[in-house]
């Protein structure tokens, strides 16, 4: 007999989902080059993230295993057939602006604070806390879940590509990384890098010279902040950038040094998925540093990145599009330098899930050339998208509609954002944000809601079970 799936029952499961959850935000599981070592393929952090959780997971009955330090997963049940669920340990740096330390979590209204909170450790201890309670409740599964944990999901997923080449594709499964109801498409996903010499175009009848430029932490996130150093022997840019400021979104800061300018702006931080939901500092520096007498071609250089390359929508690049399906392409300028005579540009670019990406890159391609830039892919995830009638969509989807009375009318959506739903050879996301959820991932004070938490995972707990026992 099918167990009553209450809201009150996995309620008592909260105490335990915080205590655990905390002790895991606790841990600054940031990519470090500076403490990779065997075992440990993305730093220290990382390594103490996944090691957290395995353990967690053994201690509660379960089978688990870790491969190489790139991922594991959390096992149980039996049976031929093997379901995925597919979480991430690794988060985006903190950046700045947060109300207190991003590594120690607090909880204020309902609400619990730490950098990975919504992203994705507290999805993830949700759906640890589902798989737990279907244990506990003694249900017979007669298929194998599999709660696969990475660790590169914030930069280049190596975890998964070097995971999935030991272990077992599972035959369907999804990733509590997104929003409900179901997210049956993604975007396709490329990740570029531009770099173009200025030793070729300086002037000596310059005024003004650009010393370095610095903007952006990650491809995938917006940037909050960009710094400039500039030498040029007037009294007028201070005035100059009082002006450029009044009309501009980003706060700024100029300060006099013997030898030179230093310029900083902030803006707002946002997800790559959605660049108008933030404020590119790096973009704003350029538009200033753009009304400087420079060089003429390096001020035409940045005139182009500023007036071409970082509209979101690529349309003066001659690549916008957009699906009824996923919506619109998205460009987004998520790292830049200026540094020895290199201009380095980082892009983060998400495509609809129906259009062509070989036709889109070349048309991209062309331009950046024809501004004697190199282009080179860092990085492509290929869109996915099953169906809306698909029949696990639909599973999915029954269940969710069961627990959130009040949205009998919704139907499975796309996104732009990249879940690890796109590891899997059929796969979705499924939550944990629900419609009303505030969205703060890779933002100053991210936070979760509590009670969001324990819903997700009473829809987890259901909707595991109807999959390991039909």
């Amino acid at each position: 007999m099918k167990p009553g799936f209450t809201q009150q029952g996995i309620n008592e499961y909260q105490p335990f989902l915080l205590d655990h959850l905390k002790s895991l935000l606790t841990i600054p599981s940031m990519y470090d080059e500076s403490t990779i070592g065997k075992n440990k393929p993305f730093g220290q952090g990382i390594h103490e993230a996944l090691e957290f959780m395995l353990a967690l997971g053994e201690s509660e009955g379960f089978n688990v295993k870790n491969v190489d330090g790139y991922a594991g997963h959390i096992e149980w049940g039996q049976g031929t057939d093997l379901i995925g669920v597919l979480g991430h340990l690794d988060v985006v740096p903190p950046g700045e602006g947060w109300s207190g330390d991003p590594f120690q979590p607090t909880v204020s209204e309902g609400k619990l604070f730490a950098r990975g909170a919504q992203d994705d450790k507290g999805p993830v201890m949700a759906a640890f806390i589902a798989m737990k309670w279907l244990k506990d409740l003694g249900v017979k599964p007669n298929k194998r879940v599999r709660f696969i944990v990475g660790t590169d999901e914030e930069r280049q997923w190596k975890c998964m590509k070097h995971y999935f080449e030991q272990e077992e594709m599972p035959s369907i499964g999804f990733s509590p990384d997104a929003k409900f109801p179901v997210i049956h498409a993604e975007k396709g996903l490329v990740d570029v890098e531009l770099i173009k010499s200025t030793t070729t175009i300086q002037s000596e009848e310059a005024k003004a010279s650009i010393l370095s430029l610095q903007g952006g932490e990650r491809l995938n996130m917006v940037p909050e902040k960009a710094t400039a150093t500039v030498s040029w022997n007037s009294a007028a840019l201070p005035d100059m950038f009082d002006f450029f400021m009044k009309e501009d979104a980003c706060e700024g800061e100029i300060i006099q040094h013997p030898t030179h300018w230093e310029i900083t702006m902030t803006g707002k931080s946002a997800h790559a998925m959605e660049p108008n939901n933030g404020v590119n500092a790096f973009v704003s520096m350029l538009s200033f540093l753009k009304t400087l007498p420079l060089a003429d071609d390096l001020k035409q250089t940045l005139k182009w990145i500023s007036e071409k390359l970082a509209p979101t929508r690529g349309e003066e690049l001659g690549i916008a599009c957009q699906d009824d399906v996923s919506g619109p392409l998205t460009v987004n300028i998520g790292q830049g330098s200026i540094e020895n005579g290199i201009i380095t540009l980082g892009l983060n670019m998400r495509y609809p899930v129906t259009k062509d990406f070989e036709e889109l890159f070349l048309t991209f391609k062309k331009e950046v050339n024809s501004q004697w830039f190199e282009e080179s892919i860092i990085e492509h995830l290929e869109s996915i998208f099953l169906e809306k009638d698909h029949p696990f969509v639909q599973q999915l989807l029954n269940v969710y509609k069961k627990h959130t009375p009040d949205q009998e009318d919704v139907a499975p959506i796309a996104i732009g954002g990249a879940t690890y739903a796109r590891a899997l050879e059929q796969g979705v996301a499924y939550g944990a944000l629900f419609d009303d959820s505030p969205d703060t991932a890779h933002n100053a004070d991210e936070h979760v809601r509590i009670d969001d938490l324990m819903k997700a995972a009473l829809i987890y707990a259901e909707a595991l079970y109807d999959l390991v026992t039909d």
